[in-house]
């Protein structure tokens, strides 16, 4: 799972290779959180549709998903849960 969010981390957001592959589950999106990816909202509206796009789900808009996009980690759990598989 990490492997394919580093992904669309690369084709979406357009981040760098090399720093895509230092991303670890422990990275952080937000922006504002030390050390994180720096993700603002615009960011994580690309995320969202890159997610639903290649994972087959759709992500209710009027949900507080904020736990869930914290880092990769809660966002990979996020990702298997709506698939079925967590």
């Amino acid at each position: 799972m990490l492997d394919q969010l580093r992904t669309i981390v690369v084709e979406r957001l357009r981040f760098d290779t090399t720093r895509a592959a230092e991303m670890t589950l422990a990275t952080t999106l937000p922006k504002g959180v030390e050390g994180s990816l720096g993700l603002d909202s615009l960011d994580f509206i690309e995320l969202s549709v890159a997610m639903e796009e290649r994972f087959g789900f759709i992500i209710d808009e009027g949900q507080d998903l904020s736990e869930e996009f914290h880092s990769l980690d809660s966002l990979s759990r996020f990702i298997l849960a709506k698939m079925g598989q967590a």
